[in-house]
């Protein structure tokens, strides 16, 4: 596990660039509000996901499931060998918290680079199709994957 690989993916603002800072529940694929068609959207335990949402408590859930994530990670051993470096050890996180923990599968170039620190072919590796989620959220990972933790 790589506690300081989580706390830079969580670390404000770049989560809340990506992602948003929306109290109320939404539809990720289309940017709406989702509303029960009565009562309240409720979740869990019965929390009432219309009244419950604030930064206390995304901080709490990002911070639990981000750290699943990096202990599956941690599993593989690509990824372990990056526990010197975390702000890369981030960029991933931050990849597979977007599109699934099997980032072998995912972005098996990405991978394969990282496994070689060929770090070039890797952010070249980070790109999605869509342009301006290219441009918001996988671009600043480029430059992260390039600076590493020699920036810091």
């Amino acid at each position: 596990m790589s506690r300081a690989a989580v706390l830079k993916f969580l670390a404000r603002p770049r989560i809340v660039r990506e992602e948003g800072d929306r109290l109320l529940p939404y539809d990720d694929a289309t940017g709406h509000d989702v509303v029960a068609p009565m009562g309240n959207l409720s979740w869990g335990w019965g929390f009432n996901l219309m009244a419950c949402g604030s930064e206390g408590l995304f901080l709490v859930m990002a911070d639990y499931l981000v750290t699943q994530l990096d202990n599956h990670l941690s599993q593989q051993a690509w990824y372990a060998s990056l526990s010197s470096e975390p702000t890369r050890q981030s960029v991933f996180l931050d990849v597979a918290y977007n599109s699934g923990e099997d980032l072998k599968h995912h972005w098996p170039k990405m991978v394969a680079c990282a496994e070689v620190r060929d770090w070039p072919g890797c952010a070249a590796q980070c790109k999605v199709a869509r342009p301006d989620l290219d441009k918001s959220r996988y671009a600043p990972l480029r430059a992260l994957i390039l600076a590493g933790d020699t920036a810091l």
